[in-house]
């Protein structure tokens, strides 16, 4: 096997590992984000209302980034044109899922502004919840191109 096919592949598992990551990442600052939403409604009322959390994007999308990355893995350990044309598949799902939470996120941000030092901490957590969702949204976006890119090379 030529020294770079062999990189490829071992760069295929990594970027795998990584959407699977991402996955995981997004599920767990989904969870976090729930919990800050509902002590903080039931601590002061109102404060900042997550549009991301309320349509469930951290949830579906970490599902969609861990099946992703899983495929990404699979098919590098049994080759097959089933299993590559499945992970271009769902790669490209992930891409497009990623696109709606940056939208989302994007959205979100936009409506509820910059948060300054006089905000209060549910504001202030909810934001910084939000740029991180925002940053591996991007995160996943990158990865999910890239990996569509290598499973059409490599389906040639």
């Amino acid at each position: 096997m030529p020294r770079s096919r062999l990189l490829v592949k071992e760069e295929m598992r990594i970027l795998g590992a990584i959407q699977i990551m991402t996955g995981v990442i997004h599920n767990n600052l989904g969870i976090i984000w729930l919990y800050v939403f509902l002590t903080q409604t039931l601590t002061f009322g109102k404060g900042y209302l997550p549009l991301t959390l309320i349509s469930g994007y951290p949830f579906w999308s970490s599902l969609s980034f861990v099946f992703s990355g899983t495929f990404a893995v699979v098919v590098e350990k049994k080759r097959s044109k089933f299993l590559l044309s499945y992970a271009i598949g769902v790669n490209i799902l992930s891409a497009c899922i990623s696109i709606i939470g940056i939208t989302l996120l994007l959205f979100e941000l936009t409506l509820f502004g910059t948060v300054s030092n006089n905000s209060p901490w549910s504001r202030r957590s909810g934001a910084l919840l939000s740029t991180y969702l925002f940053l591996f949204s991007i995160l996943e976006f990158c990865l999910a191109v890239i990996v569509t890119d290598w499973g059409y090379k490599a389906n040639r």
